[in-house]
C-alpha cells in the first residue's frame, strides 16, 4: 500500500510516492524530534532564569560598586596632599583617569557578555522567517511554528479538520481571544500592513472555498482574521515530508544558537565572578588605609586585565582539554570568539592604564 503527497505548499516540490514502512519512518522521527527540541527549550529556560548570574548582579552592585565608588569619592581632591600646584592637579586628574577606566571596563565587559546572552536568548525564541511564508513577511514570531495534521497522510481527515474550525464563528475566535473592536484593530493592521502574507498559503479564502472547506454564509472577514492568527504562529498545512524537513532545519538552528548562548552564559558567568574576587580582594586593603588607595586599585585592575583574556579562553580550553596537545584552536568559529574580539583591544588598553597607574601611584606613595 503507498500514499503520495497532496502537493507542496513551498517553492513548487512535489514530493514522490512513500511505502507505509517510509511514512511510518518519518512519523517515528517526528516524535524522536519533539524530545529533542522540547530538551533544547528546557536548556534555554534554565539560562533565562539565569539562576547563577541572577545571583551574583545583585552583590556585583550592592557591594563592589557602593565600596570602590565610596574610596574614590572619598580621596576626589586628596591625590596629592602635599601640593595644589598645577602639574599636582594634572597628576591627580591623570591617575583618577588612569584608575577609572579600567575599573569601568570591568564593569562594562561582564555586563556587555550579559547583554549578548539575552541577545542570544531572543534569537533562539524568535525569528522573521518560517519556511513556507514569503520572504517579505517580517513578522517576529516563536522560532518553532505550531504543527498542523499533515495534509497529505489522510486527505478526507484533512478536509474534516478544516471544515469542523469554519464550521463555528465560536470556534474561530477561540483561537483570537480579544474584544471584537480590538480583533479588528489588530488582525486587520497585520493584514494590512503585511500585504497579506501574515496568512499561509495553504489558508488562503480563495483555496479554502475551492476546497469547499467553508460552510455557506461563512463571514469571510473572520476566516481572514482567524488565518492571520494561524500565520502568526507559523502554522502551515505542510505535508508529512514538509514536516520532516522543516524540524531538520529548525533542530540545527536550535543547535547553532544554544551553543553559542550555553559559551557566552559561561563566559558571562566566569566574567562576573574573576571581577567580584579582585573587588572583594582590593575592599579589605582600601578600607584598611595603610596602602595609598590608588595603588590598590591599579595592581588590582592590572591583576584583572592580565587574566582576564585568560579567564574568557577558559571554556574553548576545557572543550580542547582531551587534546591539548594536538589541540587547533583555529577551528573556532568566529561566533565562539566574537565576545572575545570585540574587547581584546581595549583589555590591552587597560593593562597599559594600570601599568602607568602603578608606577604613578608608587611614585606618590614612596
Amino acid at each position: 500500500m503507498t500514499s503520495s503527497a497532496s502537493g507542496a505548499t513551498d517553492t513548487g516540490y512535489h514530493a514522490p510516492v512513500f511505502t507505509d514502512a517510509e511514512r511510518n519512518a518519518m512519523r517515528a522521527y517526528l516524535q524522536r524530534t519533539e524530545v529533542r527540541l522540547s530538551t533544547m527549550h528546557r536548556v534555554v529556560t534554565a539560562f533565562v532564569g539565569g539562576a547563577g548570574l541572577m545571583l551574583l548582579i545583585p552583590a556585583f552592585f550592592k557591594e563592589v560598586i557602593d565600596g570602590i565608588m565610596h574610596v574614590l569619592l572619598q580621596n576626589i581632591g586628596r591625590v596629592f596632599p602635599a601640593g595644589i600646584t598645577l602639574p599636582d592637579i594634572l597628576l591627580g586628574v591623570v591617575l583618577y583617569g588612569l584608575v577609572i577606566y579600567p575599573l569601568l571596563l570591568s564593569l562594562t565587559i561582564p555586563l556587555y557578555a550579559l547583554y549578548l546572552l539575552l541577545k542570544d536568548v531572543v534569537h533562539f525564541y524568535f525569528t522573521l522567517y518560517a519556511p513556507g511564508f514569503a520572504a517579505a513577511l517580517q513578522h517576529p514570531t516563536f522560532s518553532l511554528s505550531a504543527i498542523t495534521f499533515a495534509s497529505d497522510e489522510s486527505p478526507a481527515v484533512k478536509r474534516e479538520i478544516l471544515r469542523y474550525q469554519y464550521a463555528s464563528p465560536e470556534r474561530m475566535r477561540y483561537m483570537i481571544p480579544f474584544s471584537e473592536e480590538r480583533r479588528e484593530q489588530y488582525f486587520d493592521d497585520l493584514i494590512a500592513v503585511t500585504g497579506g502574507t501574515i496568512i499561509p498559503a495553504t489558508r488562503r479564502l480563495e483555496r479554502l472555498q475551492a476546497a469547499g472547506v467553508l460552510p455557506d454564509g461563512v463571514d469571510t472577514h473572520l476566516v481572514e482574521q482567524f488565518n492571520a492568527a494561524m500565520g502568526i504562529a507559523r502554522a502551515l498545512d505542510r505535508t508529512l515530508l514538509e514536516e520532516v524537513a522543516y524540524t531538520e532545519m529548525a533542530m540545527v538552528r536550535n543547535i547553532l544558537f544554544l551553543r553559542r548562548l550555553v559559551l557566552r552564559y559561561i563566559k558571562a558567568l566566569l566574567l562576573f565572578i574573576w571581577t567580584m574576587l579582585i573587588s572583594f580582594i582590593m575592599l579589605p586593603f582600601l578600607q584598611d588605609g595603610r596602602i595609598t588607595p590608588f595603588v590598590v586599585l591599579c595592581s588590582g585592575y592590572l591583576v584583572w586585565s592580565l587574566a582576564a583574556p585568560v579567564v574568557m579562553e577558559l571554556p574553548i580550553g576545557w572543550v580542547y582539554r582531551h587534546r591539548s596537545g594536538s589541540a587547533n584552536k583555529s577551528h573556532v568559529d568566529v561566533q565562539l570568539r566574537h565576545l572575545d574580539e570585540r574587547i581584546s583591544i581595549y583589555i590591552r588598553v587597560a593593562q597599559g592604564a594600570a601599568v602607568v597607574g602603578v608606577v604613578l601611584s608608587l611614585i606618590h606613595w614612596l
